[in-house]
């Protein structure tokens, strides 16, 4: 069973308002709470949304327990410097409650937004991506020279609270993506499969055959697949996990028979997307969450 539970915040209100959803995720005793990290989002692009780094290190400041992370930033407007900088910030700001997400980055507004040209092989740049900013975030100083980023004489003070470097998670569903995640992360990350300009599809079945691949890819590199922890995001607006207290139970068997340890739900909000009753969610905070080996105390 998944032993974990978090939850997505996304970041469309004015912090007077979304700080009490951070609040409220911690009392509810989430073990995890996320927020994406878009310059524009799909259903939001022409509403209100604010930056995830600013975001998390106000969601820092009035929380004390709840991890916080970033899902996902990716090379489509992040530079690795730069981000490895604002990372070892949250993470001293959340007293190392900070995991770093990173993905590839999908084609969209977020690729479009500076003018930049498109990435001829993504996978490549994103591997380069995320290896510079382990490196950055493991090591005192840095001088880097590859194909798609460069950094000169980088110094990084006083460094991550937690040694070699903070968590980094990784969001990976081809071969080339999960290798890089059993090579570097501290988290596998999956929200199924993806499709063009829609939402993506997850199901216990499609995640459990990543997970497998994710598995074998740990131990063709001689890792223990138990040490990469595998969190399934599962934002699905058909079949919701938060459409009862029994679909949500349903839903944390399934995917914890599938083998993730992880399980991630959007936080309910009064109209799409991700439009639920928040009194579910207080059902599952009350009823399930507490059972769980992994429960917050």
């Amino acid at each position: 069973m998944a032993t974990r539970v978090g939850v997505i915040i996304l970041p469309a209100q004015r912090w007077a308002d979304s700080a009490a959803t951070w609040r409220l995720a911690e009392q509810m005793g989430f073990a995890h709470a996320w927020t994406f990290d878009h310059v524009t989002w799909r259903d939001l692009r022409d509403k209100p949304w604010f930056s995830a780094v600013p975001t998390l290190a106000a969601a820092a400041a009035v929380t004390t327990r709840l991890r916080l992370g970033t899902l996902v930033c990716t090379p489509n407007f992040r530079h690795p410097v730069v981000l490895a900088k604002e990372a070892m910030t949250l993470d001293d700001i959340s007293c190392g409650r900070f995991t770093l997400g990173l993905g590839a980055g999908a084609a969209g507004p977020d690729a479009q937004v500076l003018q930049q040209r498109p990435a001829l092989d993504r996978g490549a740049r994103f591997a380069e991506f995320a290896e510079l900013v382990d490196l950055l975030l493991r090591q005192r100083h840095t001088t880097y020279q590859g194909r798609f980023y460069h950094a000169h004489d980088v110094f990084m003070e006083p460094g991550c609270r937690r040694k070699p470097r903070l968590p980094l998670a990784v969001a990976a569903t081809g071969a080339r993506g999960i290798g890089l995640a059993a090579r570097l992360a501290d988290v596998w990350v999956t929200n199924g499969l993806a499709r063009p300009g829609q939402a993506p599809v997850v199901t216990p079945r499609i995640v459990a055959e990543q997970a497998a691949r994710v598995r074998a890819a740990c131990a063709e590199l001689g890792r223990d697949p138990d040490t990469l922890a595998r969190m399934v995001v599962v934002a699905n607006r058909d079949r919701s996990p938060l459409a009862s207290a029994g679909a949500f139970a349903e839903a944390l068997h399934r995917y914890g028979e599938a083998g993730m340890t992880d399980l991630v739900v959007p936080f309910p909000r009064l109209e799409p997307p991700f439009a639920a009753s928040l009194a579910v969610l207080e059902r599952v905070a009350e009823d399930i969450l507490p059972r769980l080996p992994g429960a917050a105390t």
